[in-house]
């Protein structure tokens, strides 16, 4: 029960980290990008319904968290301890932070109506500072023995940063139909882009100055970055705030032609562009989360992995494409409920075996999928179908000691977070299959359904991004989150790509089709050669 509870706990710090970027970011937002647009009752109450959501969101997840947390403890002798738990500054902290983002919802949906003032304004961003300020006594910062200030001040700037930015361009999106529409102020569109782009210039510069400040006291040296699962998250979390800065650059390239008089891209590209970003983010966001669960590569200085251990984890080899026997591993395997069991050599054949295998799979759609970009064969145009293959794999080898291949119950190991994500992933391989085969053939392809793949993909990518083996920061269990890493990163610059492809113009949508499938190449290849043991 533990091990579950730990997997719910990073994905709702994740989804606490979203809503206080939707209610703090889009506080900011309100205040300081609508300025006199705020005029526009329409504008104005949209704006602040997001902001009300993520409050609520925000508040929501804490809360969650905090409930589910004397479950991890149900197995233990004489129960939770209920009382000593939420007797905790963490508690205290969450239940504090989870109260003022209540009061930022409260403040920001009384300004959506007639009563909208100044004081209620102020209100809001008292409450919005309230929530950012509890979140800091949320993280590893509260927890150091030395250096604690400095880091909890480097933290809060750090997420409020993070929080301006992405709440910045959550908003963008959510108003971007009503923005561009807009028959009294054909203008707001970009005039909010225009507005928004010094905001967001300054936001990524805190946020990175920050994340620096925080690297260089939770990593210390190059070797943790490269050689821990704590490094190897962080390094995550840049490569997608990289992509997304690229994003960025785009929106404010498109944004000074606009002020110079061509307006061409803000209209046609920049939407596309702004929901790319946002996912890219909310990825990051959820990355950030799982840091939580993490300890800092400087606490663990026996456990890093060199260079060339990484080098050669990574580089290729010859694949296992033949399972070991059966009869051999059921009697080795531990139960998937055992967190803290050693995997045997057998155990680690078949995972070997299972990433091979379904590494040549994803190479094979990868093919198929670039055959069909190329025109010349139109059965390829069926290519989606191959997934089905790597769905039915994953579920009947990912966890060979479960139904149907092995003893234990389908049901009940599900409470297993690897479990539960293994078949999850098989579900999404095969909504991934359907989806974009349906809109290969022509039957989805003029429907919003058309955006189930890509979709999917960054869904994906996400679950990776927060996936968790085991308790214990060992060597082996970093390279194989790194791997996992990887793969996250990839199946989200996948479906960005695809997401792209189908909203950007043609040239644009070609290049984004390109890059989509060498990301998907990239997937079958870091599968294929992954070596574990």
């Amino acid at each position: 029960m533990s091990a579950f509870v730990e997997f719910v706990a990073v994905v709702l710090s994740g989804f606490a980290l979203v809503g206080m970027a939707l209610g703090v970011g889009g506080a900011a937002f309100f205040a300081l990008v609508l300025g006199d647009d705020a005029a526009h009752a329409d504008v104005r109450k949209r704006s602040l319904r997001l902001v009300v959501a993520g409050g609520v969101a925000l508040a929501a997840s804490r809360l969650a968290a905090l409930a589910l947390m004397p479950l991890s403890y149900l197995d233990e002798p004489g129960g939770a301890p209920v009382r000593a738990l939420f007797d905790t500054d963490y508690a205290r902290a969450a239940i504090a932070q989870a109260g003022a983002a209540l009061v930022l919802a409260f403040t920001a949906a009384s300004l959506r109506g007639s009563t909208a003032t100044k004081r209620r304004g102020l209100q809001m961003a008292l409450a919005a500072a309230l929530a950012l300020a509890c979140g800091a006594w949320l993280t590893h910062a509260s927890s150091r023995v030395e250096s604690a200030v400095p880091l909890t001040i480097a933290t809060l700037a750090h997420q409020l940063g993070a929080a301006i930015w992405v709440g910045g361009i959550a908003q963008l999106a959510w108003l971007r139909s009503l923005a561009k529409s807009h028959a009294a102020d054909p203008a707001l569109w970009p005039r909010l882009l225009a507005r928004f782009s010094p905001l967001a210039l300054a936001a990524v510069v805190l946020l990175v100055a920050a994340g620096l400040a925080l690297a260089w006291q939770y990593i210390g040296h190059w070797s943790g970055a490269i050689g821990t699962g704590y490094g190897a998250m962080v390094l995550a979390k840049v490569a997608l705030l990289a992509a997304a800065l690229v994003l960025g650059s785009r929106n404010y390239y498109a944004t000074r032609r606009w002020r110079a008089g061509d307006g061409d891209a803000v209209g046609r590209k920049v939407p596309a562009y702004v929901e790319a970003e946002l996912a890219i983010v909310a990825c990051a966001l959820l990355t950030a989360a799982s840091l939580t669960s993490q300890p800092p590569s400087i606490d663990v200085p026996g456990e890093r992995a060199a260079a060339a251990e990484v080098i050669a984890f990574l580089a290729p080899k010859k694949p296992i494409l033949v399972p070991p026997p059966h009869d051999a591993l059921l009697a080795t395997a531990a139960s998937t409920a055992d967190a803290f069991a050693t995997p045997s050599a057998l155990e680690h054949e078949q995972n070997t075996f299972n990433h091979n295998m379904a590494g040549l799979l994803v190479l094979l759609v990868a093919a198929a999928a670039a055959l069909d970009r190329s025109g010349k064969v139109r059965a390829a145009r069926h290519w989606p179908l191959l997934f089905l293959t790597l769905a039915a794999f994953v579920l009947m080898y990912a966890e060979p000691t479960v139904w149907p291949l092995g003893p234990e119950p389908f049901w009940a190991t599900l409470a297993v977070p690897a479990v539960l994500q293994h078949r999850l992933a098989a579900l999404l391989v095969v909504g991934l299959a359907l989806f974009e085969w349906r809109v290969q053939v022509g039957g989805l392809k003029a429907t919003r359904w058309r955006y189930g793949f890509p979709l999917l993909c960054i869904a994906g990518g996400a679950m990776l991004l927060t996936h968790s083996h085991t308790v214990f920061a060992t060597k082996q269990v970093f390279l194989i989150e790194l791997s996992h890493a990887i793969l996250g990163l990839l199946a989200v610059l996948t479906g960005v790509g695809r997401w792209l492809e189908l909203r950007l113009p043609a040239r644009e949508a070609r290049v984004a089709g390109q890059l989509w499938t060498v990301c998907l190449m990239a997937v079958g290849y870091v599968l294929l050669f992954y070596r574990e043991g």
